[in-house]
């Protein structure tokens, strides 16, 4: 029996997916450590002010020291795995990321955001057999493994040349001013779309619609497939491609982007993918119009799980 431990933050679902994929696979045990689901109680006051001043003196957090212990215990109690993969090993204790290596026959980190967002993961990388990540820089600069995201789902829906509908959903943070943009320039264009913005704290706009709670990935679908363009803004300092470039793969669906390093790729289509400069946007009335041009399915393998699954573990579905 192959036995597989992922490692990982809250993804919004999107390892769900690549957890499903391997437990498809025959002889494979695969499980989900989702180590933002670990909580720690308080005990009493006196415990609460106890790690205020380990945090403020000790630069510790019994939160962060209790979530890593049951990480390392978990992962004891299910034995010596063949591989280990550890999402944002950063947000784990140093000498827990060091002790999981010794139940990895396979000890793996797959870096889902640059490192310059996140500087303190170059540290890490010694500790791991095997660093992925999709920022080709980061793979240069730190000899690092490069590999995309992957396409989760598949949908045979066509483009709806009638009436155009755009999607985009992200988080309130350094994207917005640009999101601002987008959408003040589909309303001059009188183009239908629909762009949320999660914010905690109330806010109104007539440009954008803000939300306050989470929206599960399964509600989110349902948006991305009734839209026919997806709307990709990538973050400061990151060139790595997003999961929307590969839901826009997935489903079938057009794609206007920011990030210019997609023309790149071996699936990039002029005729399915927008590229455009938030301060001087020219999208052709055309991309609209034109129906979505198939992407081969040699050239999407390697973006599927399969694909992936085979790429970072050596593994094949049947």
């Amino acid at each position: 029996m192959r036995k597989i431990t992922l490692i990982a933050p809250e993804s919004f679902g999107y390892l769900d997916f690549l957890l499903k994929e391997l437990q498809s696979l025959p002889e494979t045990q695969a499980v989900f450590i989702n180590y933002s689901n670990i909580k720690y109680t308080y005990s009493s006051v006196f415990d609460k002010l106890l790690n205020l001043f380990r945090k403020l003196v000790l630069k510790k957090n019994i939160k962060d020291l209790y979530k890593s212990k049951v990480v390392l215990n978990t992962v004891k109690s299910n034995g010596v795995q063949d591989f280990i993969i550890v999402v944002r090993p950063d947000k784990l204790e140093l000498e827990t990321v060091i002790a999981l290596k010794a139940y990895a026959k396979n000890y793996y980190s797959f870096f889902f955001d640059a490192i310059s967002n996140f500087p303190e993961k170059s540290s890490l990388i010694p500790y791991f057999d095997t660093v992925f990540s999709y920022e080709k820089e980061d793979v240069e600069k730190y000899n690092l493994t490069f590999i995309t995201n992957f396409i989760y789902d598949f949908n045979s829906a066509k483009f709806k040349s009638s009436t155009c509908k755009i999607f985009n959903i992200s988080s309130y943070d350094e994207r917005f001013e640009s999101l601002e943009k987008m959408a003040s320039y589909f309303k001059s264009k009188e183009l239908d779309y629909t762009i949320l913005v999660r914010k905690e704290k109330a806010e109104t706009s007539s440009l954008v619609t803000f939300i306050q709670e989470y929206i599960p990935l399964t509600k989110v679908k349902e948006y991305l497939l009734e839209a026919d363009v997806l709307l990709d803004i990538q973050k400061e300092n990151q060139y790595g491609l997003s999961f929307r470039v590969f839901e826009s793969l997935g489903y079938k669906k057009k794609l206007i982007t920011t990030n210019a390093d997609i023309v790149h790729y071996d699936f990039y289509n002029p005729n399915n993918i927008a590229v455009v400069d938030v301060h001087n946007i020219q999208i052709p009335d055309a991309f609209f119009k034109t129906p979505y041009e198939e992407i081969p399915k040699d050239v999407l393998y390697k973006y599927t799980l399969a694909g992936w699954i085979e790429n970072v573990f050596n593994l094949k579905s049947v």
